[in-house]
C-alpha cells in the first residue's frame, strides 16, 4: 500500500518532470518551427499536418499533462532512472527510443510513420534529430535536479549474457508480432476500420495498404520494431519481473511510452485528438494488455522452470 510520504515524493517528482519537459520542449520547439517554416511548402506536407512543436496553450497544457503521465509510468523505475548508475541512458532511450521512434501514431520520426505513410527522410531525419536534443537536455537537466534531492548514484547494474538477451529479444519480437497481427486482424473485421481510414485526413497521407509490397514492409518492419523495443526496454526488465503485479507495470510502461504521447501529437484540440485516436485506440489497448499479460506468464513460466532445473 503506498504511504502518504510516496504520495509527497511522487508529487514532487511528477512536478518536476513535467516542467523541465515542459521547457525543453518549447525551448527546442522554437528552433524547429523556425526551420520548418524556412523549409518548401512540398518538402514539410507531414510536417504541417502533425505539427511535432505546436504553440497553443491548448498544446502547451497537453504537452505538461503528457509529463505528469510519463512521470506516473516511470515512477516505479524511480531507482533504475535515478540512483542507477546507466540512468541518463535509460531515460534517454526511453524517451526517444519508445516514446518518440516506437510511437503508435504514424507520424515524422516513428517506425510506423517510416512504414505507413509518404513522409520524406529528412521530415523523419529532423524530427529524429530534434527528438534526440530535446530529450538528451531533459534527462541531463532533469536527473542532476533529482539527484540533488537526494537521489544518490548507486552501483551499476548487472549485465545480462549475451546468450541470455538474444533469448529474450527473441521471445518478446515472436509475442510481440504475433499479438499485433492477431488482433490487429480481429480488429480490422469488426471495427470497420476501411471506413474510418477513408474519411481522416491522414489517410492520404498513407501508403497503399493493398500492395504486396506494403504487406512485406508492415510484416518485416513490425519484426525490426519488436526487437528495437526489446532492447530498449531490456533494462527495465529485472524491476517488472520481480514483481507480482509485474505484467501490470509492463502494460504501464509500454502504453505510457508508445501509446498516450500519440494522443497529445496530433495536430488538433485535445477533446478532438482524443475523438481521431479512439478510432484505433481500443486495438492499441487490447494489443497492448495481451502482450504484457503473455510474455510476463512466458518468462514467469521460464524462470520458474530453470530455477526448478537447476535445483
Amino acid at each position: 500500500m503506498i504511504n502518504q510520504r510516496t504520495y509527497k515524493d511522487f508529487g514532487g517528482f511528477a512536478g518536476r518532470f513535467a516542467l523541465v519537459y515542459l521547457v525543453f520542449y518549447m525551448a527546442v520547439g522554437v528552433v524547429f518551427t523556425r526551420l520548418q517554416g524556412a523549409l518548401p511548402a512540398e518538402s514539410r506536407v507531414a510536417l504541417d499536418f502533425f505539427e511535432p512543436y505546436h504553440f497553443v496553450i491548448e498544446n502547451l497544457l497537453a504537452q505538461f499533462l503528457l509529463g505528469v503521465f510519463l512521470a506516473l509510468v516511470l515512477y516505479p523505475f524511480y531507482d533504475l532512472l535515478v540512483r542507477g548508475e546507466r540512468g541518463l541512458l535509460i531515460l534517454f532511450a526511453a524517451l526517444w527510443g519508445v516514446a518518440l521512434l516506437g510511437n503508435l501514431e504514424p507520424k515524422p520520426g516513428s517506425i510506423e510513420g517510416m512504414i505507413y505513410t509518404h513522409t520524406t527522410f529528412f521530415e523523419h531525419f529532423l524530427v529524429m534529430a530534434a527528438g534526440a536534443v530535446q530529450y538528451l537536455c531533459f534527462s541531463l537537466v532533469f536527473l542532476r535536479w533529482e539527484r540533488r534531492q537526494g537521489g544518490s548514484i548507486a552501483v551499476s547494474q548487472n549485465t545480462a549474457p549475451s546468450k541470455w538477451l538474444k533469448g529474450y529479444t527473441a521471445r518478446f519480437t515472436l509475442v510481440h508480432v504475433i499479438i499485433y497481427w492477431v488482433v490487429g486482424m480481429v480488429f480490422y473485421e469488426v471495427s470497420g476500420y476501411e471506413e474510418a481510414l477513408a474519411t481522416m485526413e491522414a489517410f492520404a497521407l498513407w501508403r497503399d495498404l493493398q500492395s504486396p509490397v506494403m504487406v512485406a514492409a508492415v510484416f518485416f518492419g513490425q519484426i525490426f520494431r519488436g526487437a528495437f523495443l526489446a532492447l530498449l526496454l531490456y533494462a527495465f526488465y529485472g524491476t517488472y519481473m520481480s514483481r507480482r503485479n509485474g505484467w501490470l507495470l509492463l502494460f504501464g510502461l509500454l502504453f505510457g511510452l508508445k501509446v498516450f504521447p500519440a494522443i497529445f501529437t496530433v495536430p488538433e484540440s485535445l477533446g478532438a485528438a482524443v475523438a481521431e485516436a479512439a478510432v484505433g485506440l481500443p486495438e492499441i489497448i487490447a494489443q497492448t494488455l495481451v502482450f504484457s499479460l503473455v510474455f510476463y506468464a512466458w518468462e514467469k513460466r521460464r524462470s520458474r522452470k530453470m530455477e526448478s532445473l537447476a535445483a
